[in-house]
């Protein structure tokens, strides 16, 4: 059995080394430079200092990668369409399950990654793979909960199997749209929470925006899934509650940071520099974009949101911003 993993950024290459110890892993880098020291070292500059298992075969071809029984999908979610149509190109087959280890909301659609997936590739069975888990953390194999979440219960169980591991706890669900807007918010909170601590006005009011985060995240849920049975399970547990409180407390995490160092500005922030020497895609930026636009279309508001997105889009006063987080 074989697991390709599509995605060689720090959490892709985690996953590969984390699933190495109990299954064959194909690992598909598509930048040349990341491939070539993977295949020289053993090592990649993605994650660098953690040895990759030779019981990952790394491939630069995307064809090279469908003989499998399961591909897990670490791509940016801005990338995701395009990396399904080329596996649609290559053939791959009905009965190989995706999993989606992607987080945000699709721009030029407003599309989760399921739904992406669902629209190219409509008749592989889909699963997401989320939670609270810094991808250094995971290479290390330090203990981690994360959810799968799945609408096929048989193939939800097979799927627990596969990706059990020893440092893992893993919990199911069934609540696969919830799950994945936990995942795409909790990135854009991360930036206006670390604007808070760049600030320096304390934990107090870092506390506060987490807590009025968590209303956010329920009145878009409320309004994507369009009734009121919300799955509490899903709020407060690991995909939810636990990711937002480890993406919005930890300058491990990139969306933290990136927010911290605009806060930290003495309010002249130049946000192409702070990419620039982060060198790591801040998901949070974009998908500002796509919950601004998606609040409007579910005729709903989402105050936090909506000042991350004049703050990062419309050159908005850093103190407007601000005041909207505390207000």
């Amino acid at each position: 059995m074989t697991i390709s993993i599509l995605g060689a950024g720090a959490w892709g290459t985690a996953i590969a080394i984390s699933l190495s110890d109990r299954q064959n892993v194909v690992l598909w880098v598509r930048n040349k430079t990341t491939f070539e020291l993977i295949n020289r070292t053993r090592e990649s500059d993605k994650l660098p200092g953690y040895q990759i298992s030779g019981n990952v075969l790394v491939k630069s071809a995307i064809e090279e990668t469908i003989n499998a029984s399961t591909i897990i999908l670490a791509v940016p979610v801005q990338s995701l369409r395009q990396v399904c149509q080329q596996l649609r190109n290559c053939g791959l087959k009905k009965d190989v399950a995706i999993i989606l280890a992607c987080k945000g909301i699709e721009r030029s659609t407003l599309k989760l990654p399921s739904e992406i997936v669902n629209e190219v590739l409509p008749n592989n069975p889909i699963a997401i793979f989320s939670g609270p888990s810094f991808a250094i953390e995971v290479a290390k194999k330090l203990p981690y909960s994360m959810v799968l979440a799945c609408q096929n219960d048989t193939l939800g169980s097979r799927l627990m199997l596969e990706l059990q591991q020893e440092n893992i706890k893993l919990y199911f669900s069934s609540d696969v749209i919830g799950v994945q807007i936990c995942a795409a918010l909790k990135n854009v909170f991360a930036i206006a929470c670390g604007i808070i601590l760049g600030k320096k006005l304390g934990y107090n009011a870092h506390a506060a925006l987490i807590a009025k985060s968590m209303n956010e995240i329920q009145t878009i849920y409320l309004a994507k899934i369009n009734n009121s049975n919300i799955d509490t399970d899903t709020l407060l547990g690991p995909a939810c509650l636990g990711d937002l409180i480890m993406t919005c407390t930890s300058l491990n995490s990139r969306n933290l940071f990136f927010g911290f160092k605009i806060g930290s500005s003495n309010n002249s922030f130049n946000i192409q520099q702070i990419l620039l020497e982060g060198k790591s895609v801040i998901e949070g930026l974009s998908t500002a974009q796509s919950v601004f636009y998606l609040a409007k279309k579910l005729k709903i508001k989402m105050s936090i949101c909506e000042a991350v997105y004049r703050l990062l889009y419309e050159n908005a006063p850093i103190e407007n911003t601000v005041s909207v987080f505390l207000s």
